[in-house]
């Protein structure tokens, strides 16, 4: 589904999913919400959202902490940036290409941590 609505992609996964993932509006933080879609990683059927930042696409996966939990930490594999995190009993994979402080400002502002200094001026 294709939609800047988190009111319209939340609902969206009602039904297909055994879990309810998160989606949250970033914009007020530079991350415009696109839609989301069900997608499946390591045979496991999971939520991804789809954000962006001016022409940079971020896909944020998510699926419950009870199956194959990904290592936390940061890694770039092929040009793309890869962000893993367990938080709420949920798994969270977000990987773009956009540099490494913006998609660590991505996920902060996800999480409702505050902005690094650096950041803010951005």
């Amino acid at each position: 589904m294709r939609t800047s609505d988190q009111h319209t992609v939340k609902p969206g996964f009602d039904g297909r999913l055994d879990f309810s993932p998160q989606v949250k509006d970033l914009a007020g933080s530079g991350f415009d919400l696109i839609g989301g879609s069900l997608d499946v990683l390591h045979g496991q059927r999971v939520a991804a959202l789809v954000y962006r930042r001016r022409l940079h696409v971020i896909n944020l996966f998510q699926w419950p902490a009870t199956v194959a939990a990904p290592n936390e930490g940061e890694r770039t594999r092929a040009g793309y940036h890869v962000i893993q995190w367990n938080d709420t009993g949920m798994h969270y994979v977000a990987v773009s290409n956009l540099n490494d402080a913006e998609l660590d400002a991505f996920v902060r502002a996800f999480r409702g941590m505050p902005a690094i200094a650096a950041e803010a001026t951005h």
